[in-house]
């Protein structure tokens, strides 16, 4: 069995990855963390008004690579396989396109809460990613992990 754990290096990314942990046992499954960086389109698009494009290239791939350096901390007690990489695109398109590919059997993610006027006018990672996915997804809320009593 395979999960994948879209994060972003919030809160709610760490807790899909401790509760990933708990059902993973249960099911001696591989683990794989996964961030995506957003593309910088609309730098490329003017490059002239835009000199910082490479900056904000390599500052985000920073990011990730930070973000992933924390979840392997994270995952160090995981008695089965993990893995932890990143991919530059669209969050919810390549979330999506990485589970097809892969043949991951369950993605488990954590909701940022945006705010309902954020959500209306950009939708969130999460529900593109339930609305897209023909593979199923776990949406991690609150504190109390799936499995206590």
């Amino acid at each position: 069995m395979k999960i994948l754990v879209p994060i972003d290096g919030s809160k709610a990314s760490k807790r899909a990855i401790e509760e990933a942990k708990l059902i993973g046992k249960k099911f001696e499954a591989e683990l794989i963390a996964f961030t995506v960086i957003p593309e910088t389109t609309i730098f490329e698009q003017f490059p002239t008004n835009f000199p910082y494009a490479l900056e904000v290239s390599e500052a985000n791939t920073e990011h990730a690579e930070l973000v992933l350096s924390d979840i392997e901390k994270l995952l160090k007690d995981y008695p089965y396989k993990t893995e932890t990489l990143y991919k530059t695109g669209d969050p919810a398109s390549e979330i999506v396109e990485f589970a097809k590919e892969k043949e991951i059997n369950l993605i488990i993610m954590g909701n940022r809460g945006l705010g309902a006027f954020s959500r209306t006018l950009l939708g969130s990672v999460s529900s593109k990613v339930i609305n897209h996915s023909s593979i199923s997804v776990l949406l991690v809320k609150g504190d109390k992990n799936i499995l206590d009593k």
